[in-house]
């Protein structure tokens, strides 16, 4: 009788690649788990001491421990995304993980490159993540607390780097170099083109609901990856303005200024998310058949970015701050309405701005009537504050907010 030699190889299905001719890559999948399974490992930063002095060492040359914020953020994109009532689809790109020796491949189809890979699992053969760690901490910490719910049908993408086949394995400084490229080596985009692109924040996801909905598709809809509205523009608004008129019309003032801001007790959640912005919409359908064709016009202040924004606000004050019921709340709005929101309006000189001056002439440009137009200077917090003061004081909303509140100043 021969004692058979224990196999800790893994086979698995898998892509092949190359890059250059020191690497080869092989895409497969994983579960969440496996990927503990595939490295040997548990890769959280809370289990570095228990590991293998020389993986430890890599992993605390290459990787950045895991913050708690970003641990929650990722552990709540994945409730979000991934529980069965989610708003919106959501995914992760590839995990990467470095194997440092050779590894076994047998293709096993007519197609080149598609095959079965040998993982040798053993203690001898380090491997270490390039890049995910902080999806893995997220996914691992979510089964801890018992919300296997939430993966259940969640399978990461995943990508081998090795040697390639005939090369010398790899050093900790070439994996480094790896992480390094994978980190740090990204270029930013646009805050219009993110806002576009991004449907995982709460708000951003609000206001694409509301620019499907008549008062905004019916009138030119939104332009999404512009950063404001040029004079051929045929939109109403530019989606980066619809953003910070949801966060007002929810939060108020100070949230709306900064897309950073946070606060304990959200007026939008998941539960509420429908009914709330039937309510919005309510509101802004409310001012805009008030407003009737003018409603449209796109010289007019309320299309502008601060007119927006405080018109978001303005909902706030409403909702929130005095809890109107929505007839009542509506009633307001179609008040706000009737305030003459074109640029020949006096009040706004100089309070927005100065006279605007013809270029050829030299003069002051007015309407049939000698009005002068405004000139504004621009979508500042001052401006849209004093439009926000404006619109509270035509409408009454100014008196009531300090019978309401005495003491508050927003």
């Amino acid at each position: 009788m021969t004692l058979g030699t224990l196999e800790y190889k893994l086979p698995i299905s898998a892509i092949q690649g190359f890059f250059g001719d020191r690497l080869v890559t092989y895409a497969t999948q994983a579960k969440p788990r496996s990927i503990v399974s595939l490295l040997g490992h548990d890769p959280r930063s809370k289990n570095w001491k228990q590991l293998h002095p020389d993986v430890r060492e890599i992993y605390e040359f290459l990787q950045r421990k895991t913050a708690k914020s970003r641990r929650d953020s990722i552990a709540g994109y994945m409730e979000e995304r991934f529980a069965p009532d989610a708003l919106t689809i959501g995914a992760f790109p590839a995990i990467s993980v470095g194997f440092i020796d050779n590894l076994e491949f047998t293709q096993s189809s007519e197609v080149a490159g598609i095959g079965t890979l040998q993982v040798d699992l053993s203690p001898s053969n380090m491997r270490v993540m390039l890049d995910g760690l902080g999806r893995v901490t997220g996914a691992l910490d979510l089964f801890d607390e018992g919300r296997q719910d939430v993966l259940e049908n969640v399978v990461f993408p995943v990508t081998i780097f090795a040697p390639r086949p005939g090369q010398k394995p790899l050093s900790y400084k070439e994996l480094g170099q790896l992480f390094h490229d994978m980190n740090f080596k990204v270029q930013p985009v646009s805050r219009s083109h993110a806002i576009a692109l991004d449907t995982s924040d709460l708000y951003i996801t609000f206001a694409s609901r509301l620019k499907d909905l008549p008062a905004i598709a019916d009138n030119g809809g939104v332009a999404e990856r512009a950063a404001s509205l040029g004079k051929k523009s045929t939109e109403l608004v530019v989606q980066t303005v619809l953003a910070r008129f949801t966060r007002g019309a929810l939060e108020g003032r100070a949230f709306q200024e900064s897309n950073l801001a946070t606060t304990d007790e959200p007026n939008l959640t998941r539960s509420n998310f429908n009914a709330t912005v039937v309510s919005v919409d309510q509101f802004l359908s409310a001012f805009a058949e008030a407003m009737g064709d003018r409603w449209k016009d796109r010289d007019s202040l309320h299309l502008t970015s601060p007119g927006w924004q405080a018109l978001g606000v303005f909902h706030h004050d409403l909702k929130y701050r005095l809890k109107l019921g929505e007839v009542d709340l509506q009633n307001v709005a179609r008040e706000a309405a009737k305030i003459d929101w074109s640029r020949y309006n006096p009040d706004w000189i100089p309070m927005l701005g100065q006279p605007e001056i013809d270029k050829v002439t030299g003069e002051e440009v007015t309407d049939g009537s000698g009005r002068r137009r405004l000139s504004i200077a621009g979508a500042g917090r001052s401006n849209v504050q004093n439009i926000l003061d404006y619109v509270r004081a035509k409408t009454g909303v100014a008196e009531r907010l300090v019978s309401a509140e005495p003491e508050a100043v927003q």
